[in-house]
């Protein structure tokens, strides 16, 4: 009998996308554009300049000053000259390299905005693929509490502006952690466990240390209350933090919060903060404040931050610095409060005009342009009936027949649909009409887009 071996190929891939990016179109495109414009726009209003790095760098440079964490989920690859590159994980570590490098002389504060995709190679879940976008800012060279204030500030009226209405603000500070691992001289194993119990949140984890480290009284005191120094009561966690205090940098830290929070009580945000001196999450080069945004409906940080101090340092000049990022996606979820988004739509034009090249029709649609409507033109030579149709399957309210002696004019919102001549004397009227008519669509739609 003969034998027949069949040979599986591999599906092929052509067409398709890796696990953890996507393609974004239509109106989805639209309003990750539109709130990454929003969010700049806010930025720059504060003083921040652009700023554009590149996509990758040579991977020493985001290894070596990232976290454990960071440095694992890097996405590595060859260059042609044998040199191991890097995609970006954050937009912190390029803009302080460029700092450090080559603008260490501008004068200070230094103040950069920016928006990009950047990539890590985790798992991909709701909120976070392996590539997403940050829009975010630093700002360089001063060490003010003001500065920490201002950073938390601006992030507060960003989300106002993204249309996230219920927010708070996690406020840590590193060097109170720090401090108290200075004063309880942990052996390395006995650090490592007791920096994943307070990272984890997990209070058997942290009764579990207590109970098999032998500590002085005082010390078990100061680390068994430490994850109950949180919430919105300000000053008495302030207060009960400063009494449980080690040594002196766990008292300093307790004074620039409290600066910190003076500023942000002037600047009338700081009914969106909470503290919690157990926020340890650090990104490998944070060396006091450390926040992140909670939004109800959204299980995870929709924006983060922190002071980093050294970080400039490792390239350069030693500067302080402070930032902040907004995860675009995870700011999105939180706007639609964790519903999936609607179908991709395509964006619909507030007018479809059938100029048949004719000078006045194709001015007016300049003049509608200008006034900032969406004009589209038709380019199959409809007229009448077809021309409406294909205007509605566009989405677009009104149309206008320009392939006839006289101009005809549809309202597509109307029932009827009855074609009304246009005249030269209404077209200013009629161009005025459908400018308001299409501010009152756009407030709409952006207020549907946020539920």
């Amino acid at each position: 009998m003969e034998v027949v071996t069949i040979e599986t190929m591999p599906q092929s891939s052509a067409g398709q996308v890796p696990a953890g990016v996507a393609d974004y179109f239509w109106g989805e495109a639209y309003e990750r554009r539109t709130l990454e414009a929003t969010l700049l726009d806010v930025f720059r209003h504060w003083g921040y300049s652009d700023v554009v790095t590149p996509v990758f760098e040579y991977a020493d440079t985001l290894s070596a000053r990232g976290s454990r964490e960071l440095q694992s989920e890097l996405c590595r690859f060859l260059d042609r000259d044998g040199s191991m590159l890097a995609l970006r994980a954050d937009m912190t570590i390029p803009v302080a390299r460029l700092v450090g490098t080559r603008l260490h002389d501008a004068p200070a504060p230094q103040r950069f905005c920016y928006a990009g995709s950047v990539f890590r190679d985790v798992e991909p879940r709701a909120g976070q693929q392996r590539e997403f976008w940050q829009v975010g800012i630093e700002l360089l060279g001063s060490a003010a509490p003001e500065a920490d204030a201002e950073v938390l500030a601006l992030t507060v009226h960003a989300l106002k502006a993204a249309g996230i209405a219920h927010f708070r603000l996690v406020l840590g500070q590193m060097q109170y952690f720090d401090g108290l691992l200075r004063a309880l001289q942990l052996t390395p194993d006995a650090q490592a466990r007791l920096t994943q119990a307070i990272d984890r949140n997990s209070e058997p984890e942290l009764e579990a240390f207590l109970r098999t480290t032998r500590l002085p009284r005082r010390q078990q005191r100061a680390l068994a209350e430490l994850p109950r120094l949180s919430g919105a009561a300000i000053d008495d966690i302030l207060q009960r933090a400063a009494r449980l205090a080690l040594n002196q940098p766990m008292l300093a830290a307790i004074v620039n919060l409290r600066a910190i929070c003076d500023v942000l009580a002037a600047f009338g945000v700081l009914e969106h903060v909470t503290l919690d001196l157990s926020e340890i999450h650090n990104l490998g080069y944070y060396t006091g404040i450390t926040f992140e945004a909670l939004a109800p409906g959204v299980g995870f940080r929709i924006a983060s931050g922190g002071r980093y101090d050294n970080l400039i340092g490792t390239f350069g000049a030693p500067q302080p610095a402070v930032g902040a990022a907004l995860g675009l996606e995870r700011v999105l979820l939180a706007r639609r409060r964790g519903a999936a988004p609607p179908p991709p739509r395509p964006l619909p034009p507030d007018l479809v005009v059938a100029a048949a090249n004719q000078p006045p029709a194709l001015a007016f649609v300049a003049a509608a342009r200008a006034a900032g409507l969406i004009a589209a033109l038709d380019l199959a030579h409809r007229s009448g009936d077809a021309l409406c149709t294909y205007a509605r399957t566009l989405g677009a309210p009104a149309a206008i027949d320009w392939t006839t002696t006289t101009p005809c004019y549809y309202d597509l919102d109307d029932a009827g649909v009855h074609g009304t001549a246009l005249t030269p004397e209404a077209t200013p009227s009629l161009l005025a009409r459908l400018v308001a008519q299409s501010a009152g669509r756009r407030t709409h739609l952006h207020t549907e887009g946020q539920r």
